[in-house]
């Protein structure tokens, strides 16, 4: 769902000296130069019926408060108002840091003066505090060199005690990261020699590596109050582009959606500029006429000669289909060879009883033969067949078989004597009778079935059934208990809806330790934590209250020193979660 916050539209500001080149192209850290031809740009406006270009680079495009942006701004008017703390905002190349710089300075007082500062490289000290005179209306005497603009400067800081009534000078710098070693030494050391003063404040906007040439050139007492900005992840950018149609008077149902912002969103980590680009191309491409391919038709003689072909072929195929019909066989010769092979098999097999033999040839009798002067050789050297299942083998059938390929293998074939089909002698069954009485073998239907192969039983692999793995119960383990310290659980104790107030965050644990044991209200200081960009972050808390409002009054009743830090009210259940997720 889009983000349904008050949208924060910026204005021309007349107290920004460069118009021209501090007011545009704010929403990405350089412009953009690329430019779409007016029609198109006109056609897609009318098609979708939207009043401006919701991918323009105008500053004045209202600001998209979600993924944070709307609790940063917040923070930053707060931290302006009631410290006097260097504010810098980090972020990648093309995250937005110079729109929420314009959006900072729309928030601001009337009756504050402001001098924004978009830097470049090799900009020196001295065209920067000759801006910030120029801004402030400071006279810097007759030749304005360094020292006489420092001195200005610092008489300017000095009149808060004398016109308290005054606004705020606010020094935004944007792409901070530009600047120079001598530039942030001398201008933070400016400010650090008035830590009582809330008239003069900077903000630095610029890129990740700024943070740590502040840590390593400002003075070591200086209050230094980071934030980092993070590119958008999916959701958070179609939310985004769908916002920007929004704010253009876009009436119609959300255009972009996660299936289609997908790849623009990998092809941009996290820079708006390549994201808008392709989002206004996918607009553009809706209203651009597709170019029209004329197809030349098929000539009529070419159709036709493709059929003829086609029938051809047709006519072929049948024909060689025909040819390749097999020839039909006399039924009647293999209806008596088939019956020989039975009759000649069957005396191999098992003894069979002499009224069945009876009546295998009582039925071969009574077919019709069709031509009995077909010489047919009975089939006495066809090969042993495999034993049946509990078939055993006779000793009579052994020792006839060697006499058989005796006589077979004398006698002259050309000269063999040729019995037709309904003459073969079935005597040798009767041979049978002689030899002891075997084990009874139950008759199969047909005699052909000794023809048939042995079926082997199947084995049924039965798998063992796996040991079902028994997962130990884990007992939950309270997350508080574990590596927090004494102070840490007592904050956990708290309420999650409670709210406390903020005093100090700090890189490190003994300078958090340090600024507790100056206070005069030690006892109430509480330190905890946390992690920040992978580092550990120490944060010093004091109180707790019902409401946020409770917490704000609270905070005109601490000290001076705590004062002067910039303390701010939050709440308990976001404190709880950062402590779990340093443990």
């Amino acid at each position: 769902m889009m983000t349904r916050e008050s949208p924060l539209r910026a204005q021309p500001d007349s107290r920004l000296l460069d118009h021209g080149n501090s007011q545009q192209g704010y929403l990405f850290d350089e412009p953009d130069d690329g430019q779409v031809e007016d029609q198109l740009l006109a056609d897609y406006r009318q098609r979708y019926g939207l009043s401006e270009d919701p991918f323009s680079h105008d500053y004045s495009f209202p600001l998209f408060t979600g993924a944070g942006r709307r609790q940063l701004l917040d923070q930053l008017l707060h931290l302006c108002q009631f410290s006097n703390s260097v504010l810098a905002v980090l972020g990648e190349y093309g995250v937005g840091k110079t729109r929420i710089a314009h959006a900072f300075m729309d928030s601001l007082s009337d009756q504050d003066q402001i001098c924004f500062l978009s830097l470049s490289s090799g900009q020196s000290l001295e065209q920067i505090l000759l801006s910030i005179i120029q801004s402030f209306g400071i006279d810097a005497g007759g030749v304005p060199s360094t020292e006489n603009m420092l001195a200005s400067l610092e008489a300017f800081i000095a009149e808060e005690a004398v016109a308290e009534d005054d606004g705020l000078a606010v020094v935004v710098l944007d792409n901070a990261h530009l600047l120079d070693d001598k530039s942030i030494s001398v201008i933070t050391s400016l400010l650090n020699s008035f830590p009582q003063q809330n008239r003069l404040h900077l903000a630095l906007f610029g890129e990740p590596q700024l943070m740590q040439r502040l840590e390593r050139l400002s003075p070591e007492n200086l209050l230094i109050n980071d934030f980092h900005v993070q590119p958008f992840g999916l959701l958070e950018t179609v939310d985004y582009l769908n916002f920007r149609m929004e704010m253009a008077d876009y009436l119609g149902p959300e255009i972009f959606t996660e299936s289609l912002v997908e790849s623009w969103w990998r092809q941009s980590p996290g820079q708006l500029n390549v994201l808008q680009g392709l989002a206004e191309e996918h607009l553009l491409q809706s209203v651009t006429p597709k170019p029209v391919s004329h197809k030349r038709p098929l000539p009529v003689v070419h159709i036709i000669a493709i059929s003829v072909l086609i029938a051809v072929v047709g006519v072929v195929f049948l024909y060689m289909g025909d040819d390749k019909n097999p020839t039909s066989t006399n039924p009647s010769f293999a209806n008596s060879t088939g019956a020989q092979t039975a009759i000649t098999q069957a005396p191999s097999i098992s003894p069979i009883s002499e009224s069945s033999v009876t009546s295998t040839n009582a039925a071969n009798n009574s077919l019709k033969l069709t031509s009995t002067e077909t010489p047919v050789q009975p089939l006495l050297q066809s090969l042993p067949q495999p034993l049946q299942p509990n078939q055993q083998v006779q000793p009579a059938a052994q020792s006839e078989q060697p006499a058989v390929d005796t006589s077979v293998a004398s006698g002259d074939l050309p000269k063999e004597e040729i019995v037709p089909l309904a003459q073969l002698p079935t005597s040798q069954p009767k041979q049978a009778e002689s030899l002891p009485e075997p084990v009874p073998v139950v008759p199969s239907p047909s005699v052909s079935v000794a023809s048939q192969p042995v079926v082997q039983p199947e084995v049924k692999v039965v798998a063992k059934p796996e040991p079902e793995i028994v997962k130990p119960v884990v007992k939950s383990v309270s997350t508080a208990a574990i590596g927090a310290s004494a102070q840490e659980r007592t904050i956990l104790a708290w309420k999650p809806s409670e709210y406390t107030i903020q005093l100090l965050g700090v890189s490190s644990e003994k300078a958090a330790r340090d600024f507790v044991a100056a206070q005069t209200n030690k006892k109430d200081l509480l330190v905890f934590k946390s992690k920040r960009q992978g580092r550990d972050w120490f944060v010093v808390i004091t109180g707790r209250y019902a409401s946020s409002a409770q917490a704000r009054q609270a905070i005109a009743r601490l000290p001076d020193v705590q004062r002067d830090a910039g303390p701010w009210p939050r709440d308990i259940k976001t404190i709880h979660s950062e402590i779990k997720a340093a443990m």
